[in-house]
């Protein structure tokens, strides 16, 4: 389970989150979404990213109202929890293409991917 971000509505949430992880894999990043529980009683047990994108943590916020300080901190929580390397908020911009949204990490976790990206 996803640290929750204030997504209200959990449709558009859900429609956020499936657009986020189409354009990663169409970017040829393999990603596995995980469905935020319906109930308390399901979210008991692994805290779980709403995308794993290869090993980095995506939560994704579809609030209208941006709130970027509280919600990469759950983002960077909820990578932590999770055992992620790195975790990123993906902060979705209404009446804009997926690919216009906002993908904001820390600069430590920024470290992370860029050593990660480093050739071997």
């Amino acid at each position: 389970m996803g640290a929750p971000v204030g997504n209200r509505n959990r449709a558009r949430h859900t429609a956020a989150t499936a657009l986020v992880a189409n354009y990663l894999d169409a970017q040829g990043i393999a990603t596995t979404t995980h469905a935020r529980p319906s109930k308390i009683s399901e979210g008991i047990g692994d805290v779980l990213p709403d995308i794993d994108a290869e090993g980095l943590a995506v939560t994704v916020t579809s609030r209208v109202d941006q709130r970027l300080s509280p919600d990469l901190d759950s983002a960077t929580a909820t990578a932590r929890l999770s055992g992620a390397g790195a975790g990123a908020l993906v902060m979705w911009r209404s009446q804009r293409d997926i690919s216009e949204a906002y993908a904001v990490l820390t600069l430590a976790d920024l470290a992370t991917l860029i050593r990660l990206a480093r050739p071997s």
